[in-house]
């Protein structure tokens, strides 16, 4: 036994491995934008509020007679006016500049400079120091009729943004572990459900190993049946076969009771055995061990053959077949598809149809018409439908099936056996076929069809 197959992992393992990883990757790419989403969302967010605070500064801020700007004690937004919180705000001008009461006591202080008018600007801590600002450029128009360059700030420290995105990271992997947690239940769940018949199979094998049964039966789900129905099949081949084998070393040893006995006889009668009728003895002997062994073989069954290409082979059978009965004008066609194939042996295939096209061309009137057509579908390959058919006097139906017989023949005027149509039936029933005579068709003679059944 290959040690690989003993150590491998269970299927169940397997497919739960496989499918954690796909689903840590699909997790992860799924936490990863969400959360890059929410980044930018949050961003977003800031810049909006900032941006209202300059609005808010704007809506107070006054110029002063040197262009200075002035600000009013109280402040619309409160956290302008508490030292020490996050949110700052400020104003300048080339004369002077305001800053917010929020920043007393800040030691590193945004960084402020005049934008051009019309200019907007929004720097995160990566620019400027540990601030998210937020700036715009304005021009003021004195009651002289100048204009006061005015840049009109607001600056956030980010830790209230990190804060923000640190705990809705914290609540988004929360919620991905736990529908990781789900989903692996579930598919663990649903895993198990779908191996049940795998392990049927496997529980109904050991049943059979053990004598309890002898197939499955299922019923199993239809990705299934094609290997259920090939073990059932291949166990029943292993059967028949086992069987024929029993019963052909029965005729064997039945065949060579008799030749012993009289060996047997003679010895104990004192009569000796003269070395031409020993060799004679031991010759007939060993002819019966071939012939039963050769008719064990030939009976015996494959249950996972190869498909073969039916038309070729029957064309080259036929050629064959006409040459041998050229001189009597014997003309063979055959008709089907070349898509058609069996898996039959073949061999068995062509001595199958070779008996039944020679009889064919020996009996009938010089024309013979070989019909290839597919037969019942089936799971595996369909079946295969193979008709012959000759223009000479046929066969009478209450006489088929004595011919089918060994060694009987309804024609004595030519030569032969009488063992074609026999062997024919024997094949047809190793395979579970059929061999059947037909009505007449228009070429009027003998009509003879073989029906194998699909896999």
């Amino acid at each position: 036994m290959d040690r690989r197959a003993a150590t491998s992992p269970s299927l169940l393992l397997q497919l739960l491995l496989g499918a954690g990883l796909a689903l840590l990757l699909a997790l992860s790419l799924i936490a990863l934008a969400v959360d890059r989403g929410f980044r930018a969302s949050a961003e977003s967010a800031l810049e909006e509020r900032l941006r209202s605070v300059t609005f808010l500064v704007l809506s107070s801020i006054e110029i002063g007679p040197e262009g200075e700007p002035l600000m009013p004690e109280e402040l619309a937004e409160p956290q302008l006016q508490q030292p020490g919180s996050s949110l700052h705000a400020g104003a300048m001008t080339p004369a002077g500049a305001w800053t917010s009461p929020s920043l007393v006591g800040v030691v590193e202080q945004p960084r402020a400079r005049l934008i051009e008018r019309g200019e907007t600007l929004f720097r995160g801590p990566d620019t400027d120091a540990n601030w998210y600002v937020y700036a715009i450029g304005l021009g003021w128009e004195q009651p002289g009729g100048d204009i006061v360059d005015l840049t009109i700030w607001a600056a956030e420290h980010p830790d209230r943004f990190r804060a923000t995105v640190s705990g809705f990271r914290g609540d988004l992997y929360r919620w991905m572990m736990l529908a990781a947690l789900l989903v692996v239940l579930a598919q663990f769940a649903i895993l198990l459900l779908l191996l049940r018949p795998l392990r049927r199979v496997a529980r109904e094998v050991r049943e059979i190993e053990a004598g309890q049964r002898d197939q499955l039966l299922g019923p199993y789900p239809r990705e299934l049946q094609p290997l259920t129905a090939n073990l059932n099949a291949l166990m029943a081949t292993e059967r028949e076969n086992a069987t024929r084998y029993r019963r052909a070393l029965g005729d064997l040893a039945h065949a060579l009771k008799t030749p012993l006995a009289v060996m047997r006889s003679r010895l104990e009668e004192g009569e000796s055995l003269d070395p031409e009728s020993l060799d004679e003895a031991l010759d007939d002997m060993d002819l019966l061990i071939r012939r039963q062994l050769e008719r064990a073989a030939r009976s015996t069954r494959r249950t996972l053959g190869q498909p073969i290409q039916v038309l070729p082979l029957i064309e080259r059978l036929a050629h064959s077949i006409g040459r041998l009965y050229a001189a009597d004008g014997v003309d063979i066609k055959v008709v089907g598809s070349d898509r058609l194939t069996t898996r039959m042996d073949q061999r068995d295939l062509l001595e199958l149809c070779g008996n039944l096209v020679d009889n064919a061309a020996k009996y009938g009137a010089g024309c013979v018409e070989i019909r290839l057509r597919a037969g019942e579908p089936g799971n595996l390959s369909p079946g295969l439908e193979i008709e012959v058919e000759d223009n000479g006097p046929g066969i009478p139906a209450d006489r088929f099936d004595r011919l089918l017989q060994r060694g009987m023949r309804d024609d004595q005027r030519r030569e032969g056996q009488g063992l074609g149509l026999a062997i024919a039936q024997q094949l047809v029933e190793s395979y579970a076929g059929r061999l059947d005579l037909l009505e007449p068709g228009q070429m009027g003679g003998c009509r003879l069809r073989i029906l194998l059944p699909p896999r």
